[in-house]
């Protein structure tokens, strides 16, 4: 059976790879193409990756496997965050185990807790960084760490506090390392097709001010495609991001925004703060007085003792300072400073999910059933009206989610999603609530797009298709890989076969449409400890997405 390997860039963009296959820095892509075709991929809205790998992990839309944003919202009002349990659809790679296709997954998101499967899970984020059930099988850990130490996911955004190139570089090692594991568990365990994501380019893309980091990271990522193809030269490739990239000049506070536009209002500030959000504070607070590295690290360490000695009248102070000197010390959890009684609308991420309030703290909603259309399409209209300081929208489109979502899960999604990824704004829900919705960056110099990239190549995949390039949806690539395979792709599944990119005699074979039996989706429950729960949440936050 040949082997195929879906290598996904995260955040990958044509804008961003051209000008480096032009200047011929990543000629293991030009390989590729050379044999292939290339296209666009849409993304989900919002184009995060959550949302867009789950779709992709599931073949269906949001509505259908309940994934809308970092954050999962309880019918009890309480918030939870997102993992592998939270699906509600059945992966793609199970119907691929059940025809004897072995599967080895390295870094997929939302692929933890990882969950049986007929080959490896090595699980990419959201991981709380205690979890010791890393791995399927449980020995793959021990297989990494005996071979290559150890192993952790993601790389520590600590490392900018000592520059950008330290936080690259430490990108670029663990990238080498991510591939030889690869390498090393796709022999282990003989799988027939391999998921694997870069996400190097999605952190440096958010991070560093200038596009030379970003020039770097994608010609390491080359590098990485290049020990593939000299292991598998004759396999299939399919190279994809979950959204695209661009550049941002400007920040704008939606929080603020809510509660000048009358829809939010903020109640009193709580001493009876989480040790998890006390070391954020801390480290915002530090960082926007000149700290950085060790020194900040060690001062943050102290305070945060002294703080759980302190009597409270002294930890007030303390906090009121703190917000003094740098407003954005105390951007905590958003939510957790609403007076829900007077708050219509809420958001809990940064990524455009608008929520109305019909049931929140004890059951009373800010909002009657009767007002949620006024609410509603008050909000899409002021929204749409959001201007940047150089006079541009900031909003390029506001949905109502039945607008863009179907199935069964879409009453647990939000009730308004804002399209701000064609803007050059980077939209910030944590903030201290004050008189100006728009400042400079605040460390984040880029944000996502729904312009993908895709590229296929090898011996089943058409050679430079007279359409060229091709348009395709990120819930198109399950189907074609079931197809691919010879599987029959699920009805309800929402994406459709890449025929035009496929080689004959795959091209001319008809596409089988199934009603699947009830195979085990997730449950929609958290799947993490509450200790997990806060580490996730910690980890989010750091890299700007809550």
């Amino acid at each position: 059976m040949r082997k195929t390997l879906v290598l996904s860039i995260d955040s990958g963009c044509w804008e961003y790879l051209d000008p480096l296959l032009a200047a011929g820095r990543m000629p293991n892509v030009a390989r590729l193409l050379d044999r292939g075709a290339r296209g666009i991929l849409e993304s989900t809205m919002p184009p995060i990756t959550p949302v867009a790998f789950s779709s992709f992990i599931t073949g269906v839309n949001p509505g259908k496997h309940g994934v809308f944003d970092w954050s999962l919202h309880h019918g009890d009002g309480t918030r939870g965050m997102v993992n592998a349990a939270a699906l509600r659809a059945v992966p793609f790679w199970t119907y691929l185990n059940h025809k004897g296709i072995r599967v080895g997954l390295f870094n997929v998101p939302l692929t933890y807790p990882p969950r049986p499967l007929d080959g490896f899970v090595v699980p990419g984020i959201p991981v709380p960084h205690t979890a010791r059930r890393l791995t399927y099988p449980p020995e793959v850990l021990n297989q990494l760490e005996d071979r290559f130490g150890p192993y952790r996911v993601d790389v520590d955004r600590g490392l900018l506090n000592e520059g950008i190139d330290a936080y690259l570089q430490a990108w670029i090692k663990y990238e080498a390392v991510q591939t030889e594991a690869a390498l090393m568990l796709m022999e282990m365990y003989a799988v027939d097709l391999l998921v694997l994501n870069y996400a190097s380019l999605d952190r440096v893309n958010h991070f560093a001010p200038e596009m030379e980091s970003i020039e770097q990271v994608l010609s390491n990522i080359d590098a990485q495609i290049g020990r593939f193809l000299e292991r598998y030269p004759d396999a299939n490739y399919i190279l994809m991001s979950d959204h695209g990239s661009r550049r941002v000049r400007t920040a704008f506070l939606l929080g603020p925004w809510l509660v000048q536009h009358g829809y939010a209002a903020y109640g009193e500030y709580s001493l009876d703060i989480p040790p998890y959000e006390v070391n954020f504070a801390l480290a915002r607070y530090l960082r926007g007085r000149g700290m950085q590295g060790t020194e900040e690290r060690f001062v943050r360490g102290v305070l945060r003792l002294l703080l759980r000695m302190a009597p409270a009248p002294l930890r007030r102070r303390f906090w009121e300072s703190a917000y003094r000197s740098v407003p954005g010390a105390l951007a905590y959890r958003f939510t957790e400073r609403l007076d829900w009684a007077r708050t219509k609308v809420f958001a809990t991420s940064n990524s455009g999910p608008l929520l109305i309030n019909t049931g929140m703290g004890n059951g009373r909603g800010a909002v009657s059933p009767g007002e949620y259309e006024r609410v509603r399409e008050s909000l899409i209209r002021d929204l749409l009206a959001v201007r940047d300081p150089q006079g541009r929208p900031v909003f390029s489109r506001v949905y109502r989610r039945e607008e863009i979502y179907h199935g069964p899960a879409l009453a647990s999604g939000p009730d308004v999603i804002a399209d701000h990824y064609e803007s050059d704004c980077d939209v910030v829900v944590d903030n201290k609530p004050g008189q100006f919705c728009f400042l400079d960056r605040l460390g984040r110099f880029g944000d996502h797009t729904r312009r993908g990239i895709l590229v296929v190549s090898g011996p089943d995949f058409v050679q430079r298709p007279p359409v060229n390039p091709a348009h395709a949806s990120i819930l198109d690539l399950p189907a074609t890989l079931l197809h691919l395979y010879g599987v029959p792709v699920p009805q309800e599944w929402d994406g459709q076969v890449l025929r035009g990119l496929l080689a004959p005699p795959l091209a001319e074979r008809g596409v089988v449409r199934v009603k699947t039996a009830a195979l085990d989706g997730g449950t929609g429950e958290k799947g993490y400890s509450a200790d997990e729960e806060a580490q996730v949440m910690e980890h989010l936050r750091d890299l700007g997405y809550l």
